[in-house]
C-alpha cells in the first residue's frame, strides 16, 4: 500500500521524497547505505558487524598543531624568549632586590593596603628598571629602580573644620602665645627686647630650613604604615598627586594635622618658661608657630592670586612667604628641589649647592635606602592631568 502510495507520487526508492503543503515544499533525505558506527563497533545496514579496518586511523590530521608550532607550514616559525640580561645585572639583583635572594630594602615592606587619613592605598611595584637621570641641580644620579609607593586622596575625607579641628589649632597656638607673652614680660632693658627680636628673627630664618628638610624626608622616605610620620607621609604623597585639595580644606581642618603634634612641645617650653631667657622663650614659640603654620602657607601657594588676601598677596611677592612661583617650580617631576615652604629663601642655597643630593648620597651610603626622587614618578603617583 505504501509502495503504491509512493509510485503514484512518481518517486523511487532511493530518491527523496517530496510532498506539496500549502505553497511549501518538504524535503526529507534517506538515510544513507553507508555503514554506521556506534559505541567503536562498525555495522552495515542488515545489522551484521562488519571487522575494523588494520589501517590505523591518523590522528595527525585530527589534531591541531602542537603548543608553540605555527598553524600553517609558511608561517614564520616563532622565536624563543631570549634573556638578554647579562650575568652581572643578574648578580646585582640577587644582591639588591627582594625576592631573588638578596639583602632586603629596608623601604619595601609586605605587599597589603594601608588606611591612612589621607591616603587609602599603597602599592608596591618592585619589576626593575634602569634609570638614566644624570647632572647636577634638577637631576638625579642614575640608580636601579627598586619600587616605588602610590598614593591616593581619600575621595571621602572631610574638608570641613571640626571642632576638634579647631580646639587643636587655637589651642596650641594659645600655648605657643603664652610663651612669647612669658619672652615679653620677662623683657627688661633694651638688651632683652634685642634678643627677643634677634630670636624671631632666627626662628624665622631657621624654621625655613626645617620645613625643608622635613619636607624632603617626608617626599622621600617612609610611607603610610610608617610609625609616627606615616600620616603626614602619606598627605605629602597623595599633595603631589593632587595638590589642589589643599586649597579645599577650610583653615582649622588644614593646619590641626601640625598643630595637634606641635601641642605637646608647646605646652612644655610653657611649662618651664619662667625658668628661661626672654630670649629662648622667643625663639622657641614663634619657631613651633611658624612650623606649623608653614601648612597654610603652603595652601595659599596653590591659590589663585584673586583667590589671596591682599596682605598675603604683598608678603608674597616681598619675598616673605613662600611665592607661588617658587613652590610651583617643586611640584614639577621628579620633586627634588624647592622644599621649603615658610619664606623659600633657603630653596636657592639648597639646591644650588646640591645638599639634599650629598644627603640622599650619605643616607644610602649608611642604609642602602635609596629616596624616590631618584626615580621617574609612576603615573599613578605624579600629578594628575598633567601628562
Amino acid at each position: 500500500m505504501m509502495l503504491q502510495k509512493q509510485q503514484q507520487l512518481g518517486l523511487a526508492k532511493g530518491q527523496p521524497h517530496r510532498a506539496r503543503v500549502g505553497s511549501s515544499l518538504v524535503v526529507r533525505a534517506e538515510p544513507p547505505s553507508n555503514p554506521r558506527v556506534t559505541s567503536g563497533r562498525t555495522f552495515s545496514d542488515d545489522g551484521k558487524p562488519i571487522a575494523p579496518s588494520s589501517t590505523p586511523l591518523n590522528t595527525s590530521q585530527q589534531q591541531g598543531p602542537a603548543p608553540g608550532q605555527p598553524l600553517y607550514a609558511d608561517a614564520a616559525q616563532p622565536k624563543k624568549k631570549e634573556d638578554n640580561m647579562s650575568p652581572e645585572m643578574k648578580k646585582r639583583l640577587r644582591e639588591e632586590y627582594v625576592g631573588l635572594g638578596g639583602t632586603p630594602n629596608k623601604l619595601l615592606g609586605a605587599r597589603r593596603r594601608h588606611i591612612v587619613f589621607a591616603a587609602t592605598v599603597e602599592d608596591r611595584e618592585e619589576a626593575p628598571s634602569t634609570s638614566a637621570l644624570q647632572g647636577s641641580g634638577s637631576s638625579s644620579e642614575a640608580v636601579q629602580k627598586k619600587g616605588r609607593s602610590k598614593f591616593v586622596i581619600d575621595e571621602n575625607e572631610i574638608m570641613k573644620s571640626l571642632p576638634e579641628h579647631r580646639f587643636f589649632t587655637f589651642g596650641s597656638m594659645a600655648l605657643m602665645g603664652a610663651t612669647l607673652a612669658e619672652a615679653m614680660y620677662q623683657a627688661d632693658g633694651l638688651g632683652d627686647w634685642a634678643g627677643v627680636g634677634a630670636s624671631v628673627f632666627m626662628a624665622y630664618i631657621l624654621s625655613d630650613l626645617g620645613t625643608g628638610i622635613y619636607h624632603w624626608g617626608v617626599d622621600n622616605y617612609g610611607d603610610g604604615n610608617t610609625p609616627v610620620f606615616g600620616r603626614q607621609i602619606a598627605a605629602f604623597q597623595g599633595h603631589h598627586q593632587k595638590p589642589w585639595t589643599i586649597v579645599q580644606r577650610e583653615f582649622c581642618n588644614n593646619l590641626y594635622q601640625v598643630f595637634k603634634p606641635a601641642s605637646v612641645p608647646a605646652a612644655f617650653f610653657l611649662a618651664i618658661s619662667p625658668f628661661m631667657s626672654p630670649a629662648f622663650n622667643a625663639f622657641t614659640s614663634s619657631f613651633l608657630f611658624l612650623v606649623c603654620m608653614s601648612q597654610q602657607f603652603h595652601a595659599w601657594s596653590h591659590m589663585k592670586r584673586s583667590e589671596l588676601p591682599g596682605v598675603v598677596l604683598a608678603l608674597q611677592e616681598a619675598g616673605i612667604l613662600v611665592s607661588r612661583k617658587m613652590h610651583g617650580a617643586h611640584h614639577r617631576a621628579p620633586f627634588e628641589g624647592n622644599y621649603c615652604i615658610v619664606s623659600g629663601l633657603w630653596n636657592p642655597v639648597l639646591d644650588d649647592t646640591r645638599f639634599f643630593r650629598k644627603l640622599e648620597d650619605f643616607f644610602f651610603a649608611t642604609t642602602k635606602v635609596e629616596p624616590r626622587c631618584w626615580y621617574p614618578p609612576d603615573a599613578d603617583w605624579a600629578e594628575e592631568g598633567s601628562a
